[in-house]
């Protein structure tokens, strides 16, 4: 939804934010100096890509679990865009996407705290998952009642509180804890489970939503709402306790997991400000324009985000690699991007081309009413390409322990983004959220590039892992 620096009191490097020290991240006890020398030479032999090294082995993998979780997602919002009347599936999406914008929060950042702990200490991983579940449910749960407030003051009377609550815990307190769960699976080489677990929700989601458009009758924000937390409950449960087999007698500490919030938070800004240019726009259209625009342009997005199903598995294989290639540092996490750049293009610029080949089919897909998303959908395929390329970036400078520098151009982009969409949105609708959504995915590409390529020049060759800090804003 992704950092080498000076030694202790000198100044930052590579131009970006201050820097402070993690405790505990310079001065590390020789039991975890044991974990990490292994999984260093590891990293070294598998980092040769296209070498046997498995990496489209384990993309494929996830390929088949973010297939069945993207085409869950995609069958789901064809049906309620089907089944419900436009202006109510317009309110629908805008309420979607403001929990989307709240979503990073709603676990400080776990996810990535989880594989970044686990690459310092792997034979710790049960307190890893514990400090992950902890932060979510504490951190999703204010998360909830935050959209259910927010949402009121933005739509009014237009939705119901239970409503809000409903749709907010299902993807802010529920999804969460999978989410952390399938974290912890991954770092542990358990792949196919880390990548169809997340999409056994949305699985049961889409067979919950066929039952509810079998009834008399549209179907209603209300009873979507409804169906959608229990489902996310009943899912929930199980894979949690699952995912704790084997931590049996670990205790978990509040005070360690407080301590790592503010880390994790540097994530959660960072995929917030990602979630803000990725899911503003269709917030802005319902409000500022009509709900059809926000139904016409998010339709188009998500075909877009349908497509880019194969590059999101091929970076979920390759994030905890950046964060063990970053243990030397930015030059070599660079030099992992950039092998996998050719990659992410051999599949990005052909997919552009096929979306803007077959936009024709929109209204075959979504309904006569969607005929406007056949040059909407045209206009951002481009995206793939321009994700494909900051993505890498992004996850490369996560990786270095420079997440500081992402998290300032995210911020930056996103702000950016939201004054474009309140420019353009108002006077061109969909075509200005298109516009604004091409300009600042293709600014984040050129300057996460760039703080990578800055940090290059700067590093020091040489400098041991246990001498690199982690950063902050």
């Amino acid at each position: 939804m992704h950092h080498t620096g000076p030694d202790r009191g000198e100044p930052p490097v590579g131009g970006g934010p201050e820097v402070t020290l993690v405790p505990g991240e310079a001065d590390r006890p020789a039991a975890d100096e044991r974990d990490r020398q292994p999984r260093r030479s590891r990293w070294r032999w598998s980092s040769v890509v296209g070498r046997g090294d498995g990496f489209l082995h384990r993309s494929g993998k996830f390929l088949t679990g973010n297939l069945l979780r993207t085409l869950a997602q995609g069958a789901l919002f064809v049906l309620l865009a089907r089944e419900m009347p436009i202006d109510t599936y317009g309110l629908f999406v805008g309420v979607t996407a403001l929990i989307a914008v709240v979503s990073p929060f709603a676990s400080a950042g776990a996810p990535s705290l989880i594989i970044q702990n686990y690459a310092d200490s792997p034979s710790d991983w049960p307190r890893h998952l514990l400090r992950g579940l902890f932060l979510s449910t504490v951190f999703g749960s204010a998360a909830t009642v935050l959209v259910a407030a927010a949402g009121l003051a933005i739509w009014g009377a237009h939705i119901g509180l239970v409503d809000l609550l409903c749709l907010a815990f299902a993807d802010l307190v529920a999804w969460r804890l999978i989410e952390a769960v399938g974290a912890s699976f991954h770092v542990r080489g358990r792949i196919m489970l880390a990548a169809v677990i997340p999409a056994l929700l949305h699985i049961c989601r889409l067979v919950g939503a066929v039952v509810l458009a079998m009834s008399e009758g549209p179907v209603t924000l209300h009873g979507w709402a409804t169906i959608s937390a229990v489902i996310s409950v009943v899912v929930c449960l199980p894979v949690v306790l699952g995912g704790l087999r084997g931590a049996a007698g670990r205790a978990l500490s509040i005070r360690g997991s407080l301590q790592q919030v503010r880390t994790g938070m540097l994530f959660a800004v960072g995929l917030s400000a990602q979630s803000v240019y990725n899911d503003s726009d269709k917030v802005m259209l319902s409000r500022l324009g009509t709900p059809e625009s926000a139904a016409i342009y998010a339709a188009a997005y998500r075909v877009v985000d349908l497509a880019y199903t194969p590059g999101r598995s091929m970076s979920a294989v390759a994030y905890p690699r950046f964060f063990e290639a970053g243990r030397d540092g930015p030059r070599a996490a660079q030099r992992m991007a950039l092998k996998l750049v050719p990659r992410f293009l051999a599949f990005s610029v052909p997919a552009s081309l096929l979306l803007v080949a077959f936009a024709w089919m929109m209204p075959l897909v979504f309904g006569a009413d969607f005929e406007a998303a056949v040059p909407a959908l045209q206009g951002l395929s481009a995206l793939l390409v321009l994700k494909s390329l900051h993505y890498l970036a992004a996850d490369a400078l996560s990786g270095a322990r420079m997440q500081g520098r992402r998290t300032v151009c995210q911020i930056g982009v996103g702000v950016l983004n939201a004054l474009l969409n309140l420019w353009l949105i108002p006077a061109y609708g969909w075509q200005g959220a298109i516009v604004s959504s091409l300009a600042c995915d293709a600014l984040l590409a050129v300057l996460l590039w760039g703080c990578l390529a800055a940090a290059v020049r700067r590093d020091r060759v040489g400098t041991p892992p246990s001498a690199r800090p982690m950063e902050r804003v």
